[in-house]
């Protein structure tokens, strides 16, 4: 794996100041999974749909995306598995919110983003590539490990510590730490 990083003290610590507005939302949102429908719920699809910025799509996408998050929140699906279930019934490759939904229900798990995919050095598949699921696939995989190394680093140790001193005691995991952080790393 060959993904390596270049963030400086600096950047991060102009992310962890941009970090509270999307916190509390996430916080919110992560409260609220085990006490309501998340099919039905409307507070609960306005927090996701504004902090993960899931805008225009229509009422059949919407029902198909939170039944089916709903349908599988106590077994955390896959991200391959909520991948190829929102192709099949929307015909529509959702590489990113399948990885919100997932990471959602499991904050261990990392998000796809086009900021996140720029921060890593990593590219998503074409939209043409006849292998494009697959190769989504392979690429969220490969993201997931690197989170598996990456955690271990002092450099991450160090993020999360500047997180914990910043936002102390909000019960995230260092995944979502790390991933808040990263998603907040773009041209300063």
């Amino acid at each position: 794996m060959t993904i390596t990083t270049q963030w400086d003290e600096r950047s991060i610590r102009l992310s962890l100041k941009k970090i509270e507005p999307g916190l509390k939302k996430y916080v919110n949102i992560r409260n609220m999974i085990y006490n309501v429908d998340l099919s039905t719920n409307l507070a609960f699809k306005q927090s996701f749909n504004g902090f993960y910025r899931m805008r225009q799509r229509n009422q059949l996408y919407y029902d198909t995306f939170y039944t089916f998050m709903e349908a599988n929140k106590y077994k955390a699906p896959s991200f391959a598995e909520t991948l190829m279930h929102l192709n099949e019934k929307l015909n529509r490759v959702e590489a990113s919110f399948s990885s919100k939904l997932v990471a959602t229900i499991n904050p261990d798990l990392p998000v796809w983003d086009r900021v996140v995919l720029n921060n890593l050095g990593l590219k998503e598949p074409a939209q043409y590539d006849k292998h494009r699921i697959s190769k989504i696939i392979s690429l969220y995989n490969e993201i997931v490990a690197w989170y598996g190394i990456y955690l271990e680093t002092e450099e991450a140790k160090e993020i999360i510590r500047m997180f914990d001193t910043e936002y102390p005691e909000t019960g995230l995991t260092d995944t979502k730490k790390i991933d808040l952080v990263l998603w907040q790393i773009r041209e300063q």
